[in-house]
Order: structure tokens, then sequence, then C-alpha cells
């Protein structure tokens, strides 16, 4: 099934769809467009340059990726204050590039891909790692990997401490969070991203921006039949019923029996509301 949504001006994300190579900054904020329509990308774009151009010298000076990264974290949560908030958990603009540079508060991924931008410009190749609860980036070093946790102000970890540190945080055993900290692909990151949108909107009930987010899933997995379903529910509670009614009518053909009986009423449910909403 194809995306209720037309996401073809989203240059990078398609690129994604495509499995092109692609600019996790740009598909930010296109998927940022979505919540702000007049978005004018060359603002957020100059942010980034203006970074470049001030620690391009300091980088090349330095003689370790550690001190490059302790440079890198020091500039962009002390000079210029852009780091960790919990206010921003609470809202969609924590996790948007253009809003976290002009609030200066943003949530572990965002921060992290702001983070990979600025590296990647100076040649500091940071990848990003989904590790379980927070999102990190980590690079590779003569002296083994460090992971950098863009949240906490840009501080640094061994690959031990960065364990023992999501154990505690996880309850997870150590061999199962080692498993996870590994570099994550441009999809698994756009995922995450999307799924941390999504979880916002429906938890405040702003479903016609969480059918949006949707749709992103759905066209990045479209033979996935959990997204569908959620596609089709969330289409019914942001009141586009005739098109939640052909949604969960493909969907009962193929769903699992216990998906049955709740899919069956949903669509009565939305038929009964097709004439009031469309």
């Amino acid at each position: 099934m194809n995306s209720e949504v037309d996401f073809s001006r989203d240059e990078h994300f398609q690129r994604l769809l495509a499995r092109k190579p692609c600019s996790l900054t740009m598909i930010n904020l296109e998927i940022a467009r979505d919540a702000y329509p007049e978005l004018d990308f060359a603002k957020t774009l100059d942010w980034f340059d203006q970074r470049r151009q001030e620690l391009a010298g300091h980088f090349r000076g330095m003689h370790s990726e550690q001190e490059q990264l302790e440079t890198l974290a020091r500039s962009i949560s002390m000079d210029h204050e852009v780091t960790g908030s919990e206010t921003a958990y609470r809202t969609a603009d924590g996790s948007f590039l253009n809003r976290v540079i002009e609030t200066g508060q943003g949530i572990p991924i965002s921060l992290s891909l702001l983070y990979m931008e600025v590296a990647g410009q100076l040649g500091l190749t940071l990848s990003g790692v989904s590790s379980p609860l927070h999102f990190l980036t980590m690079a590779e070093t003569v002296t083994g990997r460090l992971f950098l946790d863009a949240y906490s102000g840009g501080r640094l970890l061994t690959e031990e401490e960065t364990v023992g540190w999501l154990c505690d945080l996880t309850r997870m055993r150590p061999d199962q969070v080692e498993r996870s900290l590994l570099p994550a692909d441009d999809r698994t990151i756009v995922i995450r991203m999307l799924n941390n949108l999504c979880t916002l909107y429906a938890s405040n009930e702003d479903w016609s921006s969480a059918w949006t987010v949707q749709n992103r899933l759905v066209a990045i997995s479209p033979a996935s039949y959990p997204l569908r379903r959620d596609l089709a529910l969330i289409a019914f509670k942001a009141q586009h019923s005739a098109t939640a009614a052909r949604l969960l009518k493909s969907l009962l053909n193929t769903c699992p029996d216990e998906d049955r009986e709740f899919l069956t009423s949903q669509l009565e449910q939305a038929q009964r509301d097709i004439p009031r909403w469309n």
C-alpha cells in the first residue's frame, strides 16, 4: 500500500525511500516542514555553515578525535547553549532541528543529528547509535570507540562506561546493551525519529499531525501490517472516515484473527461517520 500523503517535494525523504544516499539533516527539515509549511531551510543550513567556519581552524590544529569532540561539544552546548531539556520531550519542536537551534532545547536524537551534521562538515565522522531509551553518537578513534551524549552537553564516554550507564538506565544485560551500540543506518534513525513524533502527537490527541507522520512510516515500510493498522486507526481518529473505511476493509483481508473483531467494529463506525465528516 502506498502512502496516503504526497511527499514528492521531499527530495531527501524520497531518496531514503529509494535507498539512495541522503541527508538526515534535510530529512529532518522536510519532516519539520509538515508542522511549519512555510519553513525556509536556509536559516538552519546557514547556522551549520557558521559553526563549520568557527571550528575549522581549531580542528586543523588538533591531533586526536577526542580533542575535536570535546571542542565540538563545548561550542554547541556552552558557546551556543544548545543542549538537552525535559521540556523538549513535551513538544514536537524538540525533534525539529530548526526549532532546536532557535530554542536551544532538544531531545537526544535531534541533538545527535545536530552534532553529526556539524562534525561531518568538519571531516569528523559521528555515527548515530540507536541505543535503548537514549539515542547517542559514536566516533571510531585510534584508542577505541567514543560515545557522545548530545543530550547531556556532549559528554564523552568510553564503550565500557556507555555499557554500564545504559545497563543502569534500562536494566538490560551488558550483552544486550553491547549489541545495540552499533552504527544505525539512515532508515533506522528516521524511523526512530518518526516514532517519537507519532507517540507525542498521539499522547496529545493531535491526530491530524499523527496522520502525516504515520504516512511517512508506512512509506518507509509499506508491507508492515502493524503500521498499516495504525494508519487506519489514526485515519479514523483524524476524522478521515472514508479513508479509514477503505484502509480497514483492506486490512480485514489479511489481519490476524485476534484483530478481526476490533477492526470490524472500527470499520462499522467509520462507515457510519462518512456522511458526517466527508
